[in-house]
């Protein structure tokens, strides 16, 4: 059964003028019905220590394609759904999903060119054009091979972290710049399993491929938004001039934090639990009903 693509389905009696660019966020997500996204942490990171661990995250900041990491985020965001369709999505939904004020411009030409960057990039697979529409298909987030989606696998290259629907509700992904999105999806990488998490600016490059000016830039606006938390911790240095040294430790909060993230994943996994043993029981009914019953002699 394929979906429909137009938030107004949601409600009929909705504007006449058509539906806003939120109106087209509040569709998407909830027609991926979680309440966030997946994202595997080679999006962020690779697994091995003894290699260069600098993955997709460090060519988008690097390569200023933040147009493009938006892209192929609201593109995994919708793939639950997205995957099922009959129709690709007209540039136009693509486009008005993007749109906010204070965000990157979006038209018919700068979207197709961002597709262009993503293929050449690997992150998504060949276009193929269906009529005037355009059928995208994303590929796992280090572009080695084809999608899937990471949950019920606990290997290194298919653990995730999650993003709230909020990023979108919210207009965060709007608002927050190249720098600040790198950083909240480093650390909110790096809380997949708690409160939070510590890192040095000196070794940022050799651990994720992003310069030291990179992610201070985007610890202080994301501290400046009220999305970051800092803690200070200071600890004995023997070795140091003073015999004591303070370690940084970052948190994200509200939504993004640990605690709501996981509450999210809970509540999200209860409700599959209840929805699965629904149509279980609906389906054992059926049967029942549609076993004949043998006649007596």
């Amino acid at each position: 059964m394929s979906t429909t693509t137009h938030a107004s389905a949601a409600n009929p009696a909705a504007s006449p003028e058509g539906s806003s660019p939120t109106d087209t966020r509040a569709f998407m997500t909830k027609l991926a019905g979680r309440g966030y996204s997946q994202f595997r942490h080679i999006l962020v990171q690779l697994p091995d220590e003894d290699k260069p661990r600098a993955s997709t995250l460090s060519r988008m900041v690097t390569g200023r394609r933040h147009r493009e990491l938006l892209l192929y985020m609201l593109l995994i965001s919708c793939w639950t759904w997205l995957s099922k369709q009959d129709e690709p999505l007209p540039a136009g939904a693509w486009t008005r999903a993007l749109t906010a004020p204070g965000s990157l411009t979006w038209s018919p030409s700068t979207l197709s060119r961002a597709w262009k960057h993503l293929e050449e990039l690997g992150l998504i697979e060949e276009r193929e054009r269906e009529d005037r529409l355009v059928r995208v298909t994303p590929r796992r987030e280090d572009a080695q091979e084809a999608y899937t989606p990471p949950g019920g696998r606990d290997d290194r290259w298919n653990t995730y972290f999650t993003i709230p629907d909020v990023f979108w509700h919210d207009e965060w992904f709007a608002k927050l710049t190249m720098p600040a999105l790198a950083v909240l999806l480093v650390v909110a990488k790096e809380t997949s399993y708690q409160d939070e998490c510590r890192f040095t600016y000196n070794r940022m490059d050799a651990w994720y491929g992003l310069k030291a000016r990179t992610v201070q830039t985007g610890v202080k606006e994301l501290r400046d938004t009220g999305l970051l938390f800092t803690r200070e911790e200071t600890i004995s240095a023997p070795l140091s001039a003073t015999g004591k040294t303070i370690q940084v430790h970052y948190s994200l909060t509200g939504e993004f934090s640990y605690a709501s993230r996981i509450a999210m994943q809970k509540k999200a996994q209860a409700e599959l639990r209840a929805r699965e043993k629904k149509a279980s029981t609906k389906s054992k009914v059926k049967m029942k009903r549609s076993t004949p019953r043998t006649k007596k002699n």
